[in-house]
This record gives C-alpha cells, structure tokens and sequence, in this order.
C-alpha cells in the first residue's frame, strides 16, 4: 500500500520517542512511583490542586469556572494562579476514575515530554526537514533542560500545543483551508487554559508567523476560489474563539488584577530575565542539583549541542528559514527582558505582558524554532553527506542527542497523603469554610499543601497557594493567629470560617510544637455553647464553632459618634501613685506611666455609675500586645468584656475589594466592645519583655 513504509517510520519514531520518555524521566514513569511522586512539596502539589479543582468547578457550574474552594473568601479564587482548567479536563478521566489527581497530573507529565517530542517531528517534516532532521528536532524540543527544569511545574513542561499551534498555521499559510485556521485558533484557546505563559507567546508570535509565512506554494496554481458562507462561517467561528477565550479568561483575570492590583512591574521582569550566557548553562544533570540558588532554576536555557546545526541555515535561504529566524530572534530578544527595547515596547504596549514575570521563559519558544532550524540544518549535512557514510552520521548524531538530553534519574518526593482529620472534616455537612492551622502564608509551600487537600474535603479552605500576594490575606492570617482571642472567633464568625483544624505534624515540622499545645489547651478552655464539635483524630484536631451563638455573643458596633472622654483622674483606682494617674487620663499621649512588666499588671477605673462601654482606645508603647477588658458592677465579681480592634472591623467591611487595609498606627490601639453593663474596669496585656509604657486612655460609653 501506498505511504505504508512511510507510516511505519513515523511509528517508529512515536515508538522511539516513547521508550525514550519513559527512560528520561524515571522514576515517574515507574509504577511504584507515578501515582506518589512529586519534586518537592510546592509547585507540584499546586498543579495536583488546580487540576483537580479546576475539573470539579467546571462541572459544578461551567459559567464560574475560576471560583475555586481555595484561598476563601476571595472571587475568581483560581485566577491567582495560572490556569490549568485545560490540563484539568485533559486528565480528568484519569483523576476522577481513580481519585488520584496526582496520577492525572504525572501522566500528563509523560505525555507532555512525548507529544511535545512527535508534535514537533511533525512539524519539521511540514517545513521541510527530513525524517532524521525531523527526529533530532523533536529530540531537542521535547527533551530540552528547559522542560526538565520545569518537571515541578506541569503547565510549563507540558509543551505539545506549541508545535500543534503552528503546525496549523502553517498548513494554513500553504493551503489557505479555512478548517487549518480554525484548529490553530482552538489550539490556541486550549493553551491559553492550559497555561497562561505559552498561550501569550502563541498570541504574541502567531499573527507575525502567519503574515510571514502566507504564501501559496508554486504547486498551487491560483486562489482558492471561497464561497461567501465558507467565509461568514470562518469570521464567526473564529470570532466566537476570541471572544470565549476573552471574556471567559482573559477578562477575569483581568478584573482581578484590576481589583487588587495585581500585576508585575518591569523591574520584577528585569529580575527574571533571562542573559546570553543562560543559553550555555543547565544545571540539570544526573545527580545534581537543578541549582545551587534557587532563584537560578528559570534561567539554565541550555539549547543542546545539535541546535547549533540550526546556523548551517542562512535566513535568505527561503521564506520558511527567515520566518523561523525571525521567530527565533524575537524570542530571544524578548527573553532578555528590560535590557532589550524591544521588550520595553512590548511591555507598554500589550498589557498581558504585566501578567508575566519571568521574561527567561521566552527561552521555551528559542528552543523550539532553534530545534526545527536545526531539523533544516541536519537535513542540508546529509544531503551533502556521501551515500555510504550517511548511516554513520545519522547514528552519530542521534547519538550525541540522545546523550546531551539525558536528565534520569529525576528527584522525587513521595506527595503527602491527606490527613484522616479530613475524612471526618468531610462528612460534616454544615456550611463554611476551613481555617487549618499552622497558617501559611499564601506563598508557603504548606499553603501549596492545604491547596491540594481541599480535593480530600471540598470545603472553601482560608489557604491555600497564590503566585500573587493577595491583599487582605495576611490581614485574615494576623486576625485568626491569635486563636482564641474573642477577635479571632469574631472574624471567623463573620467569615463564616466554622472548621478549624490543628496539624500536630505540621507544627512538629516548622518546630512549634509549644505553639501547638497552646492552641490544644485553648480548644478546652472555649466556652461550650460556642463549640459545636470536638474531635481529635491521630493527633490532630477538629474544632467545630457554633457560628451562630458566637455572632450572637461577640457582637459588636461601633459608636454612633466618636466622642472620646478621658477618665478623671479621680476615677483610676489602679495605678494608685497620682502622678501615674495623671499621666494615662490628662488626654496627653507624651505623658506616660511606665513601669516594669509584671504579670499581675494592670489598669483600674471607677466609672462612678453602670454604663455601656462601646469603645476604648489606648495609646501606649509600639510593642505587639493585645489588651484585654473585664467588668464588674460592684468591684467584686468580674466577667470578660470581649473586644475588636476598630481596624478589623472597619477591613472586613472594605473586603475584599479594598486594595489596603486599614490598621490601628503603632502604639494606638482602638477596640470595640462587646455588649456590657459595667461600673468597674479592668485592662490588661498580654505579656511583653521589658517595660509598659501607657500614655492616654479614652472612652466612649453610654448610660
């Protein structure tokens, strides 16, 4: 049969391609290894979360694809990562069959090292190379360092749509077949919900590739002659693409970044910018490690040494060579960052180039035309490479590719099995989200941890990983740390934040272990009607809040004016020294009473008669301490007077839009009261090293 030869070489080269895959990367292609592995506890275990939930809310409710449980409470929560709702529906079938979304993530892992490889055969052999230029190209693609480098982060080393991309757009060029285009422009849009990096270098590179390269081949006697349909049917199907992918991504990403100001300045770019030396550099090898600094691990861009036969291609030689030259040096100008105008250029002119901070990754794209130049390269040494020794050189070659991209054995971890905490923690139905403690930050690695088991739960969880630093975040994080301050229990209460859970590992890992038996005895020492539940399983902790009488009990407003009072001097009971009373009542904040920090310290007011107090404020020395109030009517018996600070209060009602959250200034703290009917006042601290310095205290009350 005609072409069957030919097929059969392409079969050997998938065949080829595939062994050399599974032998590159082990051991994550290694049963005992491909559904545990993973290379490091961050960037991947936040491809396993986005996968995972990426799927599950684009089934849920396909028109919110971006509202994911993590990093609660904040919208569009999975627009603070880069989006892999692609990659999450291409491995679904593997994720949602088995529950095992790290499995999905480490075959698509393979899959992006091999089709990546074959993909770009194909596409050499469109441009003309020959089968073995072809092979050595996909070679140095789709084995490249750079992938390698990338194996923590899928939506990196997941690379085929790039090659698939222009393959299309190239049958396009030559064929002027409507269908060519359309499959570029669905090519695209997979991407760009694949991997927001590569979609931007399509949509930067493609509409210059394709005006390059439209041409018609000499065998194509005239235009194509296209009815009128055919091309109302081609501007409607593509603008429908660009449309979807613009108001169904792009826009609210966009929003946003719009919304918190999130977006990365050029001097950030500057910082990851790739240098003319990275192309001579990988770090990637048998062994070793990627990097000796860490921020080093973007850069290594080691092109291969078969790339180089990419410069026996002159860019005269043809349309084809001096559009992938152009390509070529487009990318690599722009990989170098600020230091290059044309990157400036870019950058004030096409505003997803603020979305990007590693202009290095622009060496993906250099890498990939250098291979198919080099296809071009190869394919001109053999032909003037004699009959007889052609084999040799062909072995030669191959064999110097295959042993320059050789990277196994890969590092691995084995990925951290979720909690049994979490079994329990899903089969409680009650609605709102999960506090876990130690808290991460959102840029910790174990905030990459609760990310990816929120899959074990599917409850809003407060952490989780971000590439951004969100606003208000921290603000969340600084607020429930001081568990089981009555301000904390507010703010979950108001969060509607009813899980609380306490990893004793966790803690044992980051060394705060004393910390975790503070909040161990604070889970038994809350009052039983705010608690709903209580469980301790395997050590850790499943705390369970009665949201609805904590509201009840800690609520809170502030005063109708703003009319602050100092106390009488006459009205200080404790401190009793006059000068000392003066000094905290005279509405004077240089005056302070000073004294050594004991722990029976304290402040003692006579109000004269019963009255609501519904605000206090107090100025006093810069350091971090929280102030407690009790009360009593008759100086005898006295009951906390639960309080929060004005600033919480007023930030959770500008969450989350607010860019900025307000903050009491350093030495003024402003505390709202809880419901109370006191004659007496007591103040309190909690415990500073040194002295105390208070300089003013104020009240607001009612009778």
């Amino acid at each position: 049969m005609k072409g069957f030869p030919s097929c059969r070489k392409d079969l050997l080269v998938l065949t080829i391609y595939l062994l050399y895959t599974v032998a590159n990367v082990y051991p994550y292609s290694h049963p005992a290894f491909i559904g545990k592995a993973v290379y490091g506890w961050g960037d991947a275990l936040v491809d396993v979360w986005l996968l995972g939930t990426s799927a599950h809310q684009f089934l849920r409710d396909p028109f919110h694809p971006w509202d994911g449980p993590g990093l609660y409470p904040f919208p569009k929560s999975l627009t603070f990562n880069d989006a892999q709702l692609g990659l999450g529906l291409l491995g679904a079938p593997i994720g949602w069959t088995t529950g095992n979304w790290l499995l999905a993530r480490n075959v698509l892992l393979l899959l992006g090292f091999w089709l990546s490889a074959w993909w770009t055969y194909r596409f050499a052999l469109r441009v003309g190379a020959s089968r073995f230029g072809a092979f050595i190209a996909g070679l140095l693609y789709g084995f490249c360092s750079l992938r390698f480098h990338h194996v923590r982060i899928l939506k990196m080393a997941f690379g085929p749509l790039i090659p698939l991309f222009f393959l299309y757009l190239t049958r396009w060029s030559q064929t002027d077949r409507l269908l060519d285009l359309w499959k570029a422009a669905l090519t695209w849009a997979l991407q760009m919900v694949s991997g927001l990096y590569y979609g931007f270098f399509l949509l930067t590179l493609g509409p210059l590739y394709g005006l390059l390269m439209r041409s018609r081949p000499l065998a194509d006697p005239a235009p194509r002659v296209r009815k009128k349909w055919e091309t109302v049917l081609a501007a409607v199907g593509l603008a429908s693409i660009g449309l979807g992918v613009t108001f169904g991504l792009l826009l609210p990403y966009w929003e946003s970044r719009y919304l918190f100001g999130l977006e990365h300045d050029i001097g950030l770019n500057r910082q990851w910018a790739a240098r003319v030396t990275n192309y001579l550099a990988t770090e990637s090898r048998i062994g070793r490690e990627m990097t000796a600094r860490w921020w080093d691990w973007e850069r290594p861009l080691w092109v291969g040494v078969l790339a180089w036969a990419a410069f026996l291609v002159p860019p005269w030689a043809g349309r084809v060579q001096g559009t992938l030259w152009a390509m070529t040096t487009l990318s690599f100008l722009l990989s170098l960052g600020p230091q290059m105008p044309v990157f400036r250029v870019a950058y004030s002119v096409l505003p997803y180039f603020s979305a990007m901070r590693y202009p290095a990754r622009w060496g993906m794209m250099v890498i990939f035309f250098m291979a198919l130049l080099a296809s071009l390269g190869i394919t001109r040494l053999q032909a003037r490479c004699p009959a007889r020794f052609r084999w040799a050189l062909m072995a030669f070659l191959g064999g110097v590719a295959g042993i320059d991209l050789w990277h196994a054995p890969l590092r691995v971890e084995s990925a951290p099995t979720p909690p049994v905490v979490y079994a329990r923690l899903r089969a409680h139905r009650e609605p709102g989200a999960v506090a876990a403690f130690p808290l991460y930050s959102n840029y910790d690695i174990g905030s990459a941890l609760y990310g990816s088991w929120t899959l074990a739960h599917q409850k809003p969880t407060l952490g989780a990983y971000s590439v951004w630093s969100i606003p208000g975040a921290e603000w969340i994080r600084r607020g429930l740390a001081d568990f089981p301050s009555p301000h904390a229990l507010w703010l979950a209460a108001q969060l509607n934040v009813r899980y609380f859970v306490f990893h004793a590992g966790l803690f044992s890992r980051l060394g705060q272990d004393e910390l975790f038996r503070r909040y161990e005895q604070s889970v038994d020492q809350l009052p039983r009607a705010w608690v709903r539940h209580l469980e301790r399983v395997e050590g850790d902790i499943l705390l369970t809040l009665n949201l609805e009488q904590i509201r009840q009990d800690l609520w809170v407003a502030p005063p109708p004016s703003w009319r602050w009072a100092s106390v009488p001097p006459s009205q200080v009971q404790v401190p009793v020294e006059p000068p000392a009373r003066t000094a905290i009542t005279d509405g004077d904040p240089r005056t302070a009473w000073t004294i050594l920090y004991t722990g029976d310290w304290q402040v003692q007011i006579d109000l004269g008669r019963p009255v609501y107090v519904r605000a206090i404020r107090i100025r006093h020395d810069p350091k971090d301490k929280m102030f407690f109030l009790s009360g009593s009517t008759d100086g005898q018996d006295w009951t906390p007077i639960h309080t929060v600070p004005w600033w919480m209060w007023v930030g959770l009602r500008r969450f989350p839009y607010a860019r900025e959250y307000p903050s009491d200034r350093p030495g003024q703290a402003v505390l709202l009261c809880t419901r109370n009917w006191v004659r007496y006042l007591r103040i309190t601290s909690t415990p500073v090293a040194g002295h105390i310095a208070i300089g003013d205290i104020q009240l607001i009350g009612e009778p």
